[in-house]
């Protein structure tokens, strides 16, 4: 990896192999997504596309074909086709570019070892093509905090802590900046793994196990805002952890604003715990339990007050309710 390669005589002056666009010009700077047509990409992605005086969006993905590469293709990206895995096709991606927005993706293959090393791959394509300020999605070490394994979360934290490991080199010799948002419980969850679960006719579960615990959570759309304000000030948030939450609620506040927002349904909290998730039988259940455990640990501290300073707007679930209804709606529909 980057930091092995990099090792070379301090009196040589470091040469960017892609084409880096380290001295640009004043002009849009160029934004390169990966995980564009999902919903953290697709959120950020949309957002700087408003901007097109500020910023090139140029949108990562292995199906330049699919309909929302169209639509993003549609309001003004550059769809480019590369894979994490594919060193060469990143490279290609990344050239010329100003800025990287990098998620990786645990649930695709359920690999932790793979997410890790495609991020990797992310990062060293990024400072090889002198991208002077790198974005990237990560956690907290959850194994660490809890002593068991959360492997969507735990391999984020094994790209930050590499990102960690090579800051101090790229910062000084090359000149890229890095920061790391930490994001809570996404509200999108309640229309898809988390959607609440049928008991009985018109009565639904939401089965979270909180055992007393408020949640932070955040709608993903809001990322995109958050973004184009750290890029406002870039300087503000380099080497910084950023730590986001738009607010914290007990299932009792879930539950009452499901129930306030669908009068023709009964929503409940089961009092599900994490030992009981631990042992449902769904591919994944044990990283969610931790991840839950982890929640309820306290040491998943987010900041309200930095968000909202972030994004003003930042949605509350009660908003966010009011105005996802409908994909709620269907999802508790295909839960019939």
């Amino acid at each position: 990896m980057f930091k092995n390669w990099f090792r070379r005589d301090s009196s040589e002056k470091y040469k960017m192999g892609c084409g880096s666009s380290f001295d640009a010009s004043d002009g849009p700077r160029t934004v390169v997504i990966f995980g564009s047509t999902g919903l953290l990409g697709g959120a950020i992605a949309r957002r700087l596309l408003q901007e097109p005086f500020l910023y090139k969006v140029r949108c990562v993905t292995r199906r330049s074909s699919s309909e929302k590469a169209r639509q993003l293709a549609e309001h003004g990206a550059v769809i480019v086709n590369a894979d994490l895995g594919e060193t060469k096709s990143l490279e290609k991606a990344l050239e010329g570019a100003d800025i990287m927005f990098l998620t990786t993706h645990y649930w695709d293959e359920r690999n932790k070892e793979k997410e890790v090393i495609k991020g990797l791959n992310a990062i060293d394509a990024a400072i090889q093509c002198g991208v002077k300020h790198i974005i990237f999605n990560g956690s907290e070490n959850v194994k660490k905090i809890i002593g068991k394994e959360c492997n969507h979360l735990d391999s984020k934290s094994a790209i930050e802590e590499y990102i960690r490991e090579v800051e101090g080199l790229v910062v000084q010799l090359v000149g890229i900046n890095f920061t790391i948002l930490r994001l809570p419980f996404w509200l999108e969850n309640f229309y898809s793994v988390f959607k609440p679960h049928k008991l009985k006719h018109a009565v639904y579960a939401v089965a979270l196990p909180l055992e007393g615990c408020e949640l932070d959570m955040m709608s993903v759309e809001d990322v995109g805002e958050v973004i184009a304000s750290i890029l406002r000030r870039p300087r503000q948030y380099y080497g910084k952890t950023l730590n986001l939450s738009a607010e914290a609620l007990s299932m009792e506040n879930i539950v009452d604003t499901f129930n306030r927002h669908f009068d023709n349904r009964k929503f409940t909290d089961p009092k599900i715990r994490v030992k009981d998730m631990e042992k449902f039988q769904f591919p994944g259940a044990k990283d969610l339990a931790a991840m839950f455990e982890f929640y309820q640990s306290g040491e998943a501290v987010r900041d309200i007050k930095l968000t909202r300073k972030l994004n003003p707007h930042a949605m509350t679930f009660d908003r966010w309710l009011s105005e996802n209804r409908d994909k709620v709606e269907e999802a508790l529909r295909e839960a019939n």
